[in-house]
């Protein structure tokens, strides 16, 4: 039995559809993976010239050079960092991530020094790659938490001298 055009059409498109979905999962899990070498260039790599973030809680959007210097600020204040991804869903050209960050604070943070812990840093990252690049990124985690980890020890630490 021969099957008509429409349904090779069908298949065809859901086969590209599924492999275009897991690419673009491969260029994402490489770009968290890229947090790993401490390097703002490798992470950098991965973002297309024409890049726009929107930064969770209301931040306003941000281009490719002020991202990289976002990420100078964070590797500066944060090192060993293991990005290991949870969860992630694709559809097409948007990838749906939830990752957990894991890294140790040693340099300066938003005004708090350098304490040593070790923290974890959970988040959601939808991503819309074309050619391979991420075009868009919405990023979605708790600053607050991220602060509570890191005064927590500081003001342990204070209490003791």
């Amino acid at each position: 039995m021969r099957a008509d055009a429409k349904s090779i059409n069908t298949s065809e498109w859901q086969l590209t559809h599924t492999m275009l979905s897991e690419l673009n999962k491969a260029v994402t899990r490489r770009y968290f993976e890229a947090y790993g070498t401490g390097d703002t260039d490798a992470v950098m790599e991965f973002i297309d010239p024409h890049y726009v973030l929107h930064p969770g809680g209301g931040g306003e959007p941000m281009n490719s050079y002020e991202r990289k210097r976002d990420e100078l600020v964070f590797f500066h204040a944060f090192s060993s960092i293991q990005a290991i991804v949870e969860d992630q869903i694709a559809e097409g050209d948007k990838v749906a991530s939830r990752i957990t960050m894991h890294c140790t604070h040693t340099g300066e943070y938003k005004g708090i020094p350098a304490i040593g812990k070790r923290i974890a840093i959970p988040y959601i990252d939808i991503t819309l790659i074309k050619a391979g690049k991420i075009v868009e990124e919405w990023v979605e985690y708790d600053t607050m938490n991220i602060l509570q980890q890191i005064r927590v020890r500081s003001a342990d630490e204070a209490s003791k001298r």
